[in-house]
């Protein structure tokens, strides 16, 4: 898994720096470098490939290179953590798990994400769904059906789970083994579109409802009483992995 993510890292930037720094407008379809000389409205940009293979729209996101608030939030929250595995240096379990996050997040690739959904038939077909890309690099991923879930946070084994038809968040986050510390009452579903959503876990609150396949989920950490940091870390690293770069 790790291989794989560094892997395709190197790809996804060598790719960018090969470009021609001439072109006003460029973006990246998956591996695919599309040069522009000026602004160009994404069913232009998707006419190429739309046809290629039988793509899973829903899960499509889109990326602006321009811009690196993803990539500082994703060092803002490395350097949280290493703060908090200096208070907790001397509570072993809360240490193991915080050591396990900082390992995750560092091997993320990460980019700045704009809210926006991706179909080129609908791009065609209505003007509020094809965007113009101006001047700059941009990212968009496509793919087929994906058939898994990514799992992150305070588990056992970070990565990539099966996912099955009618696969429920309640299951699959049941079938995760966790870290001492994880949240047992909740945990941050991501969606493919880029929302973050806190779903409950518990006998209580449990929710049966089904989870879109592409997702993410982040297990949280047990909050504790008197420390709101981790809570805060929580809900920023939930937020991080809406700009996560997955691997396909």
């Amino acid at each position: 898994m790790i291989k794989t993510i560094i892997k395709w890292a190197a790809v996804f930037y060598a790719a960018l720096v090969s470009v021609s720094a001439s072109a006003n407008v460029t973006v990246m379809v998956n591996k695919q470098v599309f040069e522009f000389e000026q602004p160009v409205r994404l069913n232009a940009v998707l006419a190429p490939v739309a046809n290629s293979a039988q793509w899973y729209w829903p899960v499509s996101s889109v990326y602006n290179l321009n811009l690196t608030e993803a990539e500082r939030e994703k060092e803002s929250v490395l350097s949280e953590i290493r703060r908090l595995l200096g208070v907790y240096k001397n509570d072993n379990d809360m240490y193991h798990t915080l050591a396990s996050l900082y390992e995750q997040v560092a091997l993320w690739t990460v980019a700045t994400r704009i809210p926006m959904s991706v179909s080129y038939n609908r791009a065609r077909l209505f003007p509020q769904d094809n965007p113009q890309f101006k001047e700059g690099k941009y990212l968009i991923r496509i793919s087929p059906r994906p058939d898994v879930i990514h799992v992150s946070g305070a588990v056992l084994k970070p990565g990539a789970y099966k996912h099955s038809g009618n696969t429920s968040i309640y299951t699959i986050a049941n079938s995760v083994a966790v870290q001492e510390e994880a949240d047992d009452s909740f945990v941050n579903i991501i969606t493919p579109m880029g929302q973050v959503e806190k779903k409950g876990i518990a006998y209580w609150n449990v929710d049966f409802s089904q989870i879109m396949p592409g997702s993410q989920i982040y297990v949280p950490i047990s909050p504790r009483y008197f420390d709101s940091a981790l809570e805060q870390l929580n809900d920023r690293i939930a937020n991080l992995a809406v700009h996560r770069i997955l691997p396909q």
